[in-house]
Order: structure tokens, then C-alpha cells, then sequence
């Protein structure tokens, strides 16, 4: 759409449950300077005709065969002109201040490549958010490093950048966008290539993404993503142009996924045995800590923008 600040690309494969919620936050932006594009990847479901129940102009439709999460944030990219690449998946949900705040981070900071945010957590079964956010367990940093290679750095030891980004699209094309060979991890790999290529990052103000939290998602397969951010890490390691201590950091990383595959593979190493150890620990802690680990009652903005959350 002509003149419209952000292309909203919004990937989506068999989504006819969770796309509608996911588009009206969008429409309920405070920015509608704004296009949408929707990129069925290939669903044997509804999804196109919930797409196409939305009479908005700045909602189009992308239909393809099924490439994957990479290539379809790529042709949704390819088809907007907006100044902005701002990401969102087909089940997670945007707080209406995302665009706003977003293109006010950006703006302030006009050498950044990107801007962030976490995400608050929704257990799609029960309607009730977490006391954690997405990213809290990476250990997200109240501001990212200013130095471009050390926030590659950072990066590399822990992912804090939710998936719902806002790229300058001059930096996405420059960049090439997503890794098309990556069947997960693309968005981390992503980040992880800005910031090769010199460019900083800024955290937008707040909370501004809500995760849904539900079973059979790619974030469930944990030898997906344990192969997948290997992936990544050899291609930090062995492809990138990058000085050699982070070369050396890169490969550190992956050494760790192979140990972590290989003991899902049934192969007893120490090292191996010690991440069994350490997942049976978490594991328990978790459980003790479930019944504590979800909100009585909703954030206020939440609940303002997403009524029908559960509360007791």
C-alpha cells in the first residue's frame, strides 16, 4: 500500500484457529500507517477464508506452496514498500502500542537496525498468562550492548529478541532477510547477521507481543530447534565475516548443541549425562513451581486489549 509505513509480514501455515485474533491486533493498532500481508504457506485448512473475511484494504493475501516459515516472511517482505519490516506470527498477538512504540525506538535511534520487545506468555488452553515473559530466561538486558559486535556477542551466549521484530527494510534487504535453508531458528539467525554487519539494536518501551503457548507449535520440537540452532551456530562459526574470538564463541555454542543432540540420540558422554541431569533438575523445579507460574488476573493492558483471558 502506498505510503504506508510498515509492511506487517505475517506468515501462516494451517492458522484458521489462531489468524483472526492475531489480525485484529493488528487493525487495532494506534499507528494504521500500516499494511498487512498475510502469506498462506501452503494450509490445507481455512486460513485463506478467514483472511479473506477481513474487508480492511490494508489487509492482503499471499497464497504459495509450503517453503516454509523463512521464505514465506521473505515473499511477504518482497510484496510491501513500507519503510518498515515489522514481524508477527499467525498465532501470536500484537498490544495496540506495538507499531508505535516500535517506530518511536527506531526513530530515536536512527543507526539501530532493528527494534525488540518480549512478549507476554498465553497458555492457549487455559487463557491465562504467565508470571514470565517469553524471553525472561535469556536474561534479556535492559538495554542491548551499543557496540554492534557486542551485541552479536551477547546474542550468540543467549536469544532475547522475541520473534516479533521490526526490521528497516533498507537493513533486511541489505542483509538478504531469512536464511531459507533454516527450517527453525531463522528469525535468531537473523538477528545474529544485523548485527555481523554492524548494525545496533534498540528495545522499544514495555511489553509489546503476546506468545501463544500451545502444543505442536516448532518451538515444541526440541530436536528441531536443538538442530536448527546448531545450524545457526556453524553457519556464525564458518560463514560469517566476523573476527575469530567470535568465531571461536560461535563454534563453543555449537559444541554444546552437539552434546545436547547426541544425548537425545541415546549417546551417554559426561557432558551429555550432565544436560540430563541439569533437564531433570529444571524439570522438577518446574513442576513444584506450576501451580505459582500463572497470573490470577491478567496485566491491566492485556486484559484491556484480549477480554476473554481467564482470571480466578
Amino acid at each position: 500500500m502506498p505510503g504506508a509505513a510498515f509492511t506487517v509480514v505475517m506468515p501462516a501455515y494451517n492458522a484458521e484457529r489462531s489468524i483472526g485474533p492475531a489480525i485484529r491486533s493488528v487493525l487495532a493498532q494506534t499507528r494504521g500507517d500500516f499494511e498487512l500481508v498475510v502469506v498462506d504457506d501452503g494450509s490445507t485448512d481455512g486460513t485463506a477464508d478467514v483472511v479473506g473475511s477481513f474487508a480492511d484494504p490494508r489487509v492482503r493475501l499471499v497464497r504459495q506452496e509450503n517453503l516454509g516459515l523463512a521464505a514465506a516472511r521473505n515473499v511477504g517482505a518482497a510484496r510491501g514498500d513500507g519503510q518498515f519490516v515489522a514481524l508477527l506470527d499467525s498465532d501470536d498477538l500484537w498490544l495496540p502500542t506495538f507499531l508505535e512504540q516500535m517506530g518511536s525506538a527506531l526513530a530515536g535511534d536512527p543507526t539501530a537496525g532493528f527494534a525488540y520487545t518480549d512478549a507476554w506468555v498465553l497458555d492457549d488452553r487455559t487463557r491465562r498468562i504467565a508470571r514470565a515473559t517469553a524471553m525472561r530466561y535469556q536474561d534479556p538486558p535492559e538495554s542491548p550492548p551499543a557496540d554492534p559486535e557486542e551485541l552479536l556477542r551477547a546474542l550468540l551466549r543467549r536469544n532475547f529478541v522475541f520473534t516479533a521484530a521490526t526490521v528497516r527494510r533498507s537493513v533486511f534487504e541489505g542483509v538478504g532477510g531469512y536464511d531459507g535453508t533454516l527450517r527453525a531458528s531463522e528469525d535468531y539467525e537473523l538477528w545474529l547477521r544485523i548485527a555481523a554487519n554492524g548494525y545496533r539494536a534498540v528495545r522499544a518501551e514495555g511489553i509489546l507481543a503476546v506468545y501463544r503457548k500451545r502444543s505442536g507449535s516448532l518451538s515444541t520440537d526440541v530436536r528441531l530447534m536443538l538442530t536448527s540452532e546448531r545450524e545457526v551456530f556453524r553457519l556464525v562459526a564458518e560463514e560469517y565475516e566476523v573476527e575469530q574470538p567470535v568465531r571461536d564463541l560461535a563454534a563453543a555454542r555449537k559444541r554444546v548443541r552437539d552434546v545436547q543432540i547426541a544425548s537425545l540420540n541415546g549417546e551417554r558422554t559426561a557432558l551429555g549425562l550432565a544436560y540430563e541431569a541439569r533437564k531433570l533438575v529444571v524439570g522438577a523445579k518446574n513442576r513444584v513451581l506450576a501451580p505459582l507460574a500463572w497470573r490470577r488476573v491478567a496485566p491491566p493492558e492485556v486484559a484491556t486489549a484480549f477480554p476473554d483471558l481467564k482470571s480466578v
